[in-house]
């Protein structure tokens, strides 16, 4: 079966997204991308207030809504109808969600309270929504209902 294999993210802020993954949700360390040419500086993205409702807002569908192509196997997309085609979060899975949300917490990550959102009949998804140099990561934990 094809599997998503990485994710290709462009930020003025790499070393803040790189310290996210790393940091906070134990993304092992990789390598530097190797280049002729000196980094530029870049302003700072202007930090977001991170919220559910900014966060759907974000999302720009049309609430029409759409589908999840792959399994928790090979790995889901989430695609939604709307005017304006764009990636609107990157979501990662972890065990330990209530210390991802610490550690961002401590760190002073711009990040929304954690929700329980019903996904299916046996499960429920925990997440919540984490902005890294004008990237939002969904971070989340699926869980059986109560």
């Amino acid at each position: 079966m094809d599997r998503l294999n990485h994710v290709k993210i462009v930020t003025p802020e790499p070393e803040a997204v790189d310290r996210f993954l790393r940091e906070v949700l134990d993304i092992p360390e990789g390598w530097p991308m190797p280049s002729a040419n000196a980094p530029p500086e870049y302003p700072p993205v202007p930090e977001m207030d991170v919220n559910w409702e900014s966060v759907m807002t974000l999302r720009g569908d049309d609430d029409s809504g759409g589908r999840i192509t792959g399994t928790t196997e090979s790995g889901q997309f989430q695609i939604m109808r709307g005017p304006k085609a764009h990636i609107w979060s990157i979501a990662v899975g972890t065990r330990h969600i209530e210390r991802a949300h610490e550690r961002c917490v401590e760190r002073g990550i711009p990040c929304s309270e954690m929700q329980l959102v019903d996904w299916n009949e046996k499960d429920d998804i925990r997440a919540f929504f984490a902005e890294v140099g004008g990237i939002v990561f969904e971070v989340l934990r699926v869980e059986p209902k109560a």
